[in-house]
């Protein structure tokens, strides 16, 4: 079982590496902003923000995903271990209320389909 948690763990590390890229994207798609509503120059055209938004939105959905099955599988080890499980399962509901709201982000970015995302923000986990 020990081989197993690590493998979990070694997931949930992959899964944090990503939220921090996607932090970045975030970072930089609302600096962009920040210059377009400055009048200087952009470090990108809006089609590209609205396309880098939309990938940054999906990665999200998918980090979302990873952490739902990552918790899942340690809801089953703690079970297979006798031990109490309530709090796998508030974890996993977390992990439900995320992609709940990454797919709704992400739809809002599909709903945008104009080339200007400046009312739209980006989410983190």
């Amino acid at each position: 079982m020990k081989k197993e948690e690590i493998k979990y763990i070694n997931y949930q590390l992959i899964g944090l590496v990503l939220t921090l890229i996607t932090t970045i994207i975030g970072i930089i798609i609302t600096y962009n902003q920040k210059l377009g509503t400055e009048k200087k120059p952009k470090l990108m055209t809006n089609k590209q923000s609205l396309i880098l938004t939309y990938i940054n939105r999906i990665l999200i959905l998918l980090i979302g995903i990873l952490f739902l099955y990552v918790n899942y599988k340690f809801y089953e080890l703690t079970k297979r271990k006798g031990k109490e499980t309530k709090s796998e399962e508030l974890q996993i509901v977390a992990s439900f209320l995320a992609i709940i709201s990454s797919i709704i982000a992400l739809y809002v970015v599909t709903l945008s389909g104009t080339e200007t995302i400046a009312d739209v923000e980006n989410p983190n986990i």
